[in-house]
């Protein structure tokens, strides 16, 4: 059964616990996979038609969060609220801390204020974390919010009982608190006020700082949308008007004025210029275009002025295209945040029992009242794993935020994964490792040049074949006197041939224009030995000049390709171009494994016998012919200008098609993945090492407050620094 994609913003998550519960209530659907993701706020589901949007609202609604269709939601706690609570509670925080934890500062009924200083702050400011927690308990469920609010509300109501119950609440009573617990009773019971506020204030400033960075590491991708402009000049009935860009069709005729952005996808009706297409691919050299060729809209005209006819529209561009799989790509997850997921599900159980079990101890076998409170609310905070939770989807928001930002579209966690144990890549030739355009490398010739490229451009004038379009280019980059072919005769499979200055000239193959031995036959000799395409032009029956064609070498190859071998990954190239052609192509760049005239089926086999015989493949094209190998490949990348079949069918599409794009989609994989584990490690390592310190009472409950706020942090700020990756070939 067909099945659609839903996108859902959901709102009131607080933890990386609350996502795994969203994701569970989608699920509980009939005909709904979801995947959650709590560092964009994202719920992305793929339902069967049945389903409706209403029912996946209201299942997540159940559980206590708010959800509307992507872009409609409003985020319950955002950014804006954690500041203000915040601001609020460090205000309050700081003097209560200060009276409680110096004697000099403890005036007469100091008790009394430090509790009217602590209610707010334990109450209003640590209402997100209250309300996560009473939702999780009527749902049968705990969560990183449970174990702060236990640890809010244990402290505060021990404090509050000891005040108003016991001689702590004395006038003249004093108390000497400390960062680091010490054991012993006191002649009253030891106040937590400033514990309560304390943590609150803590975890509040790290839930802050961490949505900061999230919406810093999103940024590159929401400013996509903004990117298009907001009117077009469209042309109808010969009259130009200016339109709104969401008015545009396809099959509009659209003028484009030096300097401005181009408004939609279309193609070069009239006119050339160049084109900074920076902010969709990443590379900074303005590609030429001309009359058939495609441009991608919100690029920018850098001069003259071009006629275009709209290709594609709304969110049909590229531009939207991007945007979706950048944003499915960060929606998705990752092998090993299912992993934590199912960890956390059994870990804060896990440690409110051993929050309970470290006070009853103290308490039963220590006979110790203020270190079964302090070790057990220690407990309960440093073990909060918000670290554990936005370890990977902090990273994969970046690395794909930052690829994105390069002209590297990495559609998700697995392409991640992948290309981690790649050791073997296989590409194309043309597209891949050439321009994919023929253009002449060499000449040969017993005429004067400018003779010599005036006939070759009156022959060819009317002609679209590749070569014939490399010739006529050439002809015309050196600006020769356009003249007029007359009685202009294609042979088919062989060449063209008229009368120009009212001589007959004729152009074509070897094989149908003989070059008789001399200087002109040993050049052509010379040409097809190094793989060259070779051009004969003859003029009243006798050979006048033999011109070498070839598609040119994509200069980022060679650093490309020494980039990958220092990655540890074996190129080879399998090409459905000539053995000559494919030799002289791997000659230049240094590769010994090459298969031409390689057929679908045959790429495809190659793949295969590489990953019987144990190798990791990548493989990289352009073309229909790629789409099989592609699929198959463990890693898949595609070249943006190819096919949208090859497109479709793999893990990475380059919308810059150079091989150091290809090299950088790798590397910046592995680095993604290298934060990933950096961040898991840290994670775990913290709660191993932090816990039993809280047990045995040698971790206050204010430093365990700080160093947990600290971690997450700590994994947010590691990923925000894949933003500072750079391609190989800026």
């Amino acid at each position: 059964m067909p099945v659609r994609s839903v996108e859902l913003s959901v709102g009131g998550m607080t933890c990386a616990s609350c996502s795994r519960r969203v994701e569970k209530a989608l699920e509980k659907v009939s005909g709904v996979s979801a995947t959650v993701n709590y560092a964009t706020g994202v719920a992305f589901a793929e339902v069967e038609p049945n389903v409706t949007d209403e029912e996946l609202v209201s299942a997540i609604e159940k559980t206590g969060y708010t959800a509307a269709v992507a872009g409609k939601a409003i985020e319950l706690y955002g950014l804006r609220e954690f500041q203000n609570r915040l601001i609020f509670g460090a205000v309050l925080t700081i003097p209560l801390m200060a009276i409680s934890m110096v004697t000099a500062f403890q005036f007469n009924g100091w008790q009394w204020v430090c509790l009217a200083l602590a209610t707010p702050v334990a109450t209003w400011a640590a209402w997100p974390f209250h309300r996560a927690a009473y939702l999780n308990l009527i749902h049968r469920a705990v969560t990183m919010d449970t174990l702060v609010s236990l640890g809010v509300i244990v402290s505060y109501t021990w404090s509050l009982w000891a005040v108003v119950f016991t001689p702590a609440g004395d006038i003249g009573a004093t108390m000497s608190a400390k960062l680091i617990p010490t054991r012993g009773h006191g002649v009253h019971p030891e106040l937590y006020f400033e514990v309560s506020a304390a943590v609150t204030t803590l975890v509040l400033l790290g839930k802050y700082l961490e949505h900061r960075a999230r919406l810093q590491s999103q940024k590159a991708i929401e400013n996509l949308a903004t990117l298009n402009p907001k009117s077009a000049l469209v042309i109808r009935d010969g009259v130009q008007i200016t339109t709104a860009i969401e008015d545009v069709v396809v099959g509009d005729v659209v003028y484009v004025p030096a300097g401005s952005q181009i408004p939609v996808d279309a193609i070069v009706l009239e006119g050339s210029g160049h084109v900074d297409k920076s902010m969709i691919t990443g590379e900074s050299i303005p590609v030429a275009v001309t009359v058939g060729d495609e441009v991608i809209g919100a690029t920018v005209l850098l001069d003259s002025a071009l006629t275009i006819q709209a290709k594609a529209v709304g969110n049909d561009t590229v531009l939207s295209g991007i945007s979706r799989l950048v944003h499915q790509a960060q929606t998705g997850k990752a092998q090993v945040t299912r992993l934590v997921d199912r960890v956390s599900e059994i870990f804060v159980p896990i440690v409110v029992l051993l929050a309970l079990g470290t006070s009853l101890t103290w308490w039963l076998v220590a006979q110790d009242s203020a270190m079964a409170i302090t070790a057990g609310i220690a407990v309960l905070v440093i073990a909060c794993p918000c670290a554990l939770g936005l370890a990977t989807p902090t990273a994969l928001l970046v690395g794909t935020g930052r690829g994105a930002q390069l002209g590297i579209l990495i559609r998700g966690p697995h392409a991640i994964e992948s290309s981690q144990k790649v050791n073997v890549i296989i590409m194309d030739k043309t597209g891949t490792l050439t321009q994919g355009k023929m253009s002449v490398v060499d000449v040969t010739t017993t005429i004067a040049q400018a003779e010599l490229w005036q006939i070759v451009d009156a022959l060819e004038s009317g002609s679209t074949h590749p070569i014939a379009t490399s010739l006529r280019l050439h002809a015309r980059s050196l600006e020769t006197i356009a003249v007029t072919a007359q009685d202009v005769k294609t042979i088919s499979g062989s060449g063209v041939q008229g009368l120009v200055n009212g001589e007959l000239c004729a152009l074509g193959s070897v094989s149908w224009l003989t070059t008789p031995p001399g200087e002109l036959s040993q050049a052509a000799q010379e040409f097809a030995a190094r793989g060259d395409s070779v051009v004969v032009v003859a003029k009243n029956s006798q050979t006048i000049a033999v011109i070498a064609v070839a598609d040119a070498l994509d200069e980022t190859s060679i650093s490309a390709l020494a980039h990958l071998r220092k990655l540890n990954i074996k190129p080879i190239v399998a090409s459905g171009d000539n053995e000559g052609a494919v030799s002289k192509v791997c000659r230049e760049l240094g590769i010994t494994d090459y298969f031409s005239s390689s057929s679908p089926a045959e790429k495809l086999e190659l793949v295969t016998k590489q990953q019987e015989a144990g190798q990791v493949v990548a493989m990289i094209g352009d073309g229909i012919n790629d789409a099989a190998a592609l699929a198959k490949a463990h890693l898949s990348l595609a070249m943006g200008s190819g096919a949208d079949v090859a497109a479709s069918s793999s893990d990475i599409v380059l919308l810059r098609s150079t091989m150091a794009a290809a090299a950088d989609a790798i590397d910046l994989s592995r680095a993604t993945m290298r934060t990933i584990k950096l961040n898991l490690f840290w994670a775990f390592a913290y709660n191993v090492a932090a816990i039993p310190l809280a047990m045995f009472g040698l971790l206050g409950p204010v430093i365990a407050a700080g160093a947990m706020a600290f971690s997450s942090v700590f994994v947010v700020t590691n990923s925000l620094r894949l933003r500072s990756f750079q391609s190989q070939d800026s």
